[in-house]
């Protein structure tokens, strides 16, 4: 589940169990996830209500997520352990600590799950983000005699619960930067990664991204992505997409134009890159269903026909003058 803005919500799904923040009195805002306001140094338990509505019994893996940018260019609160942008100073799940991993529910059980916060000794500007994650946890064996015997298509649900730190009510302005653009694959396909960054602590929400891509030297567009309603977490980084369309990496020099917007912000970029020989070489192993360049072909074709032409024209008048010169 993904949540744009400056909104952080509990996503919601049909499932075997169900989850409900129980929000404290230092709570921020009317919202169902945990909005909360504290200062520098605080300690605080925050509780969730965990609910088996099922015949079985479940165990429920719980997880304290850092909320990031994923690939797709979303925030996204479900990746365990993800790597965090540099200029991320305190990742959600470095000031955390859970009372359990996992937490085991009879049918009909209620439990409660509990989440211990420590407050950076800094003060600090902005917001941390993070998201609890609940997934039920699978029996392998179960799962493993089950995929001998016959393929299934199964469901799996997850919830998600928002939790949004805050000490002041200062409000941190986004800054985006460009970094790295480099030729990659991604799922079989060839694309141009643009790395985007916002080095701020507060989100972005309702971005628009527009990617013109130039071979060096040319005003015609080679390629572009234009995507909208994007959202960058705080202090995090994704890498935008350019989809070469199922067509070769060539090597060479590049430019790129890039704009993102917002409804209030606006960024934009001129950056040239480099495709090297190996680099194009390495995606375009990897690529599926690539439409093969044979302009060279024709053109080789088309020099060969001309010299064919050029040489029977002159052996014809050759012989033709020879005749001539014998009639005489």
């Amino acid at each position: 589940m993904f949540f744009h803005g400056q909104t952080v919500a509990a996503a919601k799904a049909e499932g075997k169990f169900s989850v409900k923040a129980i929000l404290p009195e230092n709570q921020a805002s009317g919202v169902t996830y945990f909005d909360l306001q504290m200062a520098p140094e605080d300690k605080q338990t925050i509780k969730v209500e965990l609910m088996n509505q099922g015949k079985e019994q479940i165990t429920i893996k719980c997880v304290a997520n850092t909320a990031v940018t994923n690939e797709m260019g979303y925030v996204d609160y479900s990746i365990p352990k993800a790597k965090t942008d540099k200029t991320l100073k305190y990742p959600f799940s470095d000031i955390v600590k859970a009372s359990e991993s996992e937490v085991t529910l009879k049918p009909n059980e209620t439990k409660i799950w509990s989440l211990d916060i420590n407050m950076p000794a800094e003060s600090y500007d902005g917001i941390i983000l993070g998201g609890l994650h609940f997934q039920e946890k699978k029996d392998e064996e179960k799962e493993k005699d089950t995929s001998k015997k016959e393929v299934q298509i199964k469901n799996e649900y997850a919830y998600v619960i928002g939790v949004k730190l805050t000490e002041k009510t200062t409000i941190v302005k986004p800054n985006l930067e460009l970094n790295e653009i480099k030729p990659a694959s991604r799922n079989y396909r060839n694309v141009v990664e643009i790395n985007l960054q916002n080095t701020k602590a507060t989100l972005v929400g309702g971005m628009a991204v527009d990617a013109k891509i130039y071979k060096d030297g040319s005003k015609k567009v080679l390629r572009e992505s234009k995507r909208t309603d994007l959202s960058m977490a705080p202090n995090s980084n994704f890498n935008y997409s350019v989809d070469w369309e199922n067509q070769e990496l060539k090597p060479g020099k590049y430019k790129v134009e890039l704009v993102a917007k917002t409804a209030d912000d606006k960024w934009e970029w001129v950056k040239e890159f480099t495709i090297s020989e190996e680099d194009a070489k390495k995606a375009n192993k990897v690529a599926l269903g690539l439409e093969k360049d044979y302009t060279w072909m024709y053109v080789t074709g088309g020099i060969l026909l001309v010299f064919l032409v050029i040489a029977t024209a002159y052996f014809i008048g050759k012989r033709a003058r020879k005749k001539d010169e014998e009639s005489q």
